[in-house]
């Protein structure tokens, strides 16, 4: 089976921590980045088996964070929720956290993986392209009216 996609690890970056549950400065980070985070949002953040939430800390603060999640019968690793604070893009962080969900997917079972990026985030798509990622197809979110 074929494995999934990750950067070369780099011994130069800080280390990313992995936990089953969200912590509150990862929500934070994710509530900051979508405009909020209702309890349902939370809810299907968590509502998975086989999860966890990347957070790499700089001198105390959170830097970056990700979600990686194992599910399906062909053991599929999804990655969601990639982000690096502004102050640190471009040193390797967002590739040292898939690095090392990817490492947890793969140890989990994964043999394939997918992710969610948001088509206009252009240094992202063209970091997930540099890692072999190719569009399967796009999606469209809406919300209710009030």
């Amino acid at each position: 089976a074929a494995q999934p996609p990750a950067p070369p690890a780099r011994a130069d970056l800080p280390p990313v921590r992995l936990a089953a549950a969200p912590s509150e400065d990862w929500l934070a980070v994710a509530a900051g980045r979508k405009g909020g985070l209702p309890d349902a949002a939370r809810h299907v953040l968590t509502a998975v088996d086989q999860v966890r939430f990347a957070e790499v800390y700089v001198d105390g603060a959170l830097l970056a964070v990700g979600r990686g999640t194992v599910t399906g019968q062909r053991r599929w690793l999804g990655l969601t929720l990639i982000e690096v604070l502004p102050e640190a893009r471009r040193q390797g962080l967002a590739g040292r956290v898939i690095r090392s969900l990817v490492d947890w997917g793969a140890a989990a079972g994964a043999t394939h993986a997918f992710l969610q990026v948001e088509q206009r985030n252009n240094p992202a798509v063209a970091l997930y392209r540099g890692l072999g990622f190719t569009t399967h197809h796009t999606y469209l979110t809406r919300v209710a009216p009030h």
